[in-house]
Formats: C-alpha cells, sequence, structure tokens
C-alpha cells in the first residue's frame, strides 16, 4: 500500500544544498521500519538496489525486524547513485 510508504531522504536534508534537498532522485520511498533503519545508517543500498545491512545488527533484530539480504529496491535509476554513494560513505554503520 503505497499510502503507507514513506519520502525518505538519502542524503540528509541538514547536509544537502537547495537543489538537493528537492531533487527527486535525492529520495527513496521505504515503509517506516526500513525509513528508520536507513537515516540512522543501520541499512543502506548498493548501487543494484540489493540492501547492505549493519554488521551492528544482531541477527535476532534483523529478523525482529524483519530485513534479509535478499532485500533490494523495486526501482533505481542513475542519478540516485551519487546519493546513494553519500549514504554509504557518510551514514552507514559498515
Amino acid at each position: 500500500m503505497v499510502k503507507l510508504l514513506r519520502a525518505s531522504h538519502i542524503k540528509p536534508w541538514r547536509t544537502s544544498s537547495n537543489h538537493e534537498r528537492l531533487d527527486h532522485y535525492n529520495g527513496l520511498l521505504l515503509n517506516p521500519n526500513l525509513d528508520v533503519l536507513f537515516d540512522y545508517g543501520y541499512i543502506s543500498f548498493n548501487n543494484e538496489g540489493t540492501i547492505l545491512i549493519s554488521e551492528e545488527l544482531q541477527e535476532e533484530e534483523k529478523n525482529i525486524l524483519d530485513i534479509n539480504e535478499k532485500m533490494a529496491l523495486s526501482q533505481i535509476e542513475d542519478n540516485h547513485q551519487e546519493y546513494l554513494e553519500f549514504h554509504r560513505n557518510s551514514i552507514f554503520k559498515r
């Protein structure tokens, strides 16, 4: 259900330029659970859109949060790549 998804900035609002804040490629539609994990750097996505899960999350936590390494974004475009690279390098907790 689309109405349950949240628009999540890839590069946070506070560190983005005015252009980046309004660039729709600086956003992803995520469910609330993934949105929070993404904002806090516990997940990110590679260039193909496959989820990356921080080693800080234990298996039990991943099970509770219902996340796994087979998850992927349903749509990703080349223009997302710069923002995703920023997220992986500056926010993601490896």
